[in-house]
């Protein structure tokens, strides 16, 4: 198994790449993570900004799932494994906030987990496939050679592959 630098480089990368695809700007990802108000002490951290939105839009909800989730994908992809995201502890953050955002989306819990489950799934075959897994490899490489990219520097790998 690889350090766990490594695995959290892949995963904040899977996170800024989906996001990046999907109109977002990612303001900024790092290793390493405080904990703060709204989140726990994590390993990694990955800002995103959607700009003017409506929260509440059925749009913006599927993007914001589909950016939580990809972290995880992401680093299914890396490790050559595939784990519920419900199950596996470092992950379950992830899952617990695309939870509670489908929740509108779909609100019978089975259903839910069904629909989450296909999302991760979506994720795991996208990110596998070029120019996305290159995108992914290349933010991952640069956030482990510098632990934190800035909004400029993301902008200039992203925009490479995406």
């Amino acid at each position: 198994m690889d350090d766990e630098e490594t695995l959290t480089a892949y995963h904040e990368a899977g996170h800024a790449v989906i996001g990046y695809a999907l109109g977002a700007t990612i303001e900024s990802i790092q290793l390493g993570g405080e904990a703060d108000e709204w989140l726990p002490e994590r390993f990694g951290d990955c800002r995103i900004n959607w700009g003017r939105v409506d929260a509440s839009s059925d749009w913006q909800r599927q993007r914001e799932i589909l950016t939580i989730l990809a972290g995880p994908a992401a680093e299914m992809l890396y490790c050559g494994e595939n784990l519920h995201p419900a199950a596996f502890a470092p992950w379950q953050h992830d899952w617990q906030l695309a939870w509670q955002i489908s929740k509108s989306l779909v609100r019978d819990p089975i259903g839910r987990t069904h629909a989450l489950e296909s999302c991760v799934l979506w994720l795991h075959n996208r990110l596998g496939t070029q120019p996305c897994w290159a995108a992914v490899a290349a933010v991952a490489d640069e956030l482990l050679a510098h632990e934190y990219l800035d909004q400029e520097q993301l902008a200039d790998t992203l925009s490479f592959w995406i």
